[in-house]
C-alpha cells in the first residue's frame, strides 16, 4: 500500500487553498507565493534521527524488513514522504518530525491539513465553550482552534463551506434521556461519540452543569481518540 503524506509552512498571513498546495507544490514542484523557505538539511537530520534503526543507502531512501519503506521528495517550500507499506505509528512520526519546523501534515487520502479545528458548539453546548476549548487545547496541542456558539441550522450551513478539520458538540435533552454527543469530520473521514445520562439527574441547576461538563469531556476524549487512531497525525 502506498500513502503520502505533505508538509509546507504558510508565510505569516498567508493562507492558501492546501488542495492548490499538494498539487501545484508538493507533487508538480511548482513555485507558489506564499510559502516559507523550509531548512532541508535540518528537516533531514531530524527525520535521521526519528528513524535511526532504518536502513538508508542516503538521506532521502528509508527501508527496514517487516516495517516497509519510503522515499522523501522536496523543493525548497515541501517535504513529501512516500510511504510503502508502513505502519500507522512509523507514520506518525512523520507528522512530530515536521511540527518542529512549523509544518503541519496534509494527508491527500482523506483531502484535509491537520492545522485548524472549527469548533461548533450547536445551541446550549455553547455554555461550555471553555471547558471545550480547554480540552480540545490539551488533547491536540499544535492545532489552532476557531470556536463558535451557533444555532443547528447555522451549524449545517457553516460546516459545508469549511475546508478545515471540525468539530461539533450537541447536548439534547429528552423525556428520559440527555445525549452529549461530540463529532469530528477530518477530510472525507469521520468519528462520532456520544455519551447519556438521565434526564432527571439534570434537575438540579448546578449538579446538571458538573454532570453535563463530565459527559462533553468524555465524548471529546473518546472522539479524539477515534481521530488519532483513524489519521496519521502524531
Amino acid at each position: 500500500m502506498s500513502i503520502d503524506l505533505n508538509f509546507w509552512k504558510y508565510q505569516d498571513g498567508r493562507y492558501l487553498d492546501p488542495a492548490a498546495v499538494y498539487q501545484n507544490a508538493c507533487c508538480n514542484h511548482e513555485e507558489m507565493e506564499g510559502l516559507e523557505v523550509l531548512p532541508i538539511e535540518d528537516i533531514l537530520k531530524e527525520t535521521a534521527a526519528a528513524f535511526h534503526g532504518w536502513n538508508s543507502p542516503d538521506p532521502f531512501h528509508y527501508e527496514r524488513p517487516e516495517h516497509g519503506s519510503f522515499q522523501i521528495s522536496t523543493t525548497p517550500h515541501t517535504v513529501r514522504f512516500d510511504c510503502y507499506s508502513m505502519e500507522q505509528t512509523d507514520m506518525k512520526r512523520f507528522s512530530s518530525v515536521m511540527s518542529k519546523f512549523g509544518c503541519p501534515l496534509y494527508d491527500p487520502q482523506l483531502g484535509v491539513r491537520f492545522d485548524k479545528i472549527a469548533a461548533f458548539l450547536v445551541d446550549e453546548a455553547g455554555e461550555y465553550k471553555t471547558q471545550i476549548e480547554q480540552e480540545l487545547s490539551r488533547l491536540l496541542p499544535c492545532l489552532e482552534i476557531i470556536t463558535q456558539t451557533v444555532s443547528w441550522d447555522e451549524y449545517a450551513q457553516l460546516s459545508k463551506t469549511l475546508k478545515h478539520i471540525q468539530y461539533n458538540a450537541v447536548i439534547h435533552r429528552a423525556k428520559t434521556l440527555t445525549k452529549v454527543t461530540s463529532f469530528m469530520q477530518f477530510g472525507s473521514a469521520w468519528a462520532n461519540r456520544p455519551c447519556q445520562c438521565k434526564t432527571a439527574q439534570l434537575a438540579d441547576k448546578d449538579t446538571a452543569q458538573k454532570l453535563l461538563e463530565g459527559l462533553l469531556q468524555k465524548s471529546i476524549q473518546r472522539v479524539v481518540n477515534d481521530f488519532l487512531d483513524r489519521t496519521y497525525y502524531g
